[in-house]
């Protein structure tokens, strides 16, 4: 069986996005500190329990769509997708 994996741009976010992956992956919350501290301001804070306005912030945005995808992809177990597309996909997969 062959398996794609699509990724999501700016306007796919929402408020308690990649909760539940910091809440139970050791790895995940590992990867959050560390956006954390690289962009100097608790993007996990906003992405948790921000409001819409918030999330809708370019800076916020960008950054927090990139993160979620990266840990949802990085936590799923032996992914190894056939093909991967999506709007504004980093060559995050190799």
């Amino acid at each position: 069986m062959k398996h794609a994996f699509v990724f999501p741009g700016q306007g796919a976010q929402f408020s308690g996005m990649g909760k539940s992956h910091y809440d139970q992956s050791v790895f995940a919350k590992k990867l959050f500190e560390q956006a954390n501290e690289i962009l100097g301001f608790r993007i996990s804070d906003v992405m948790f329990n921000g409001t819409d306005e918030e999330l809708k912030q370019t800076n916020v945005t960008q950054p927090a769509v990139f993160l979620h995808s990266i840990v949802a992809y990085r936590t799923i177990e032996e992914a190894k997708p056939d093909m991967v597309a999506g709007h504004s996909l980093e060559s995050f997969l190799h």
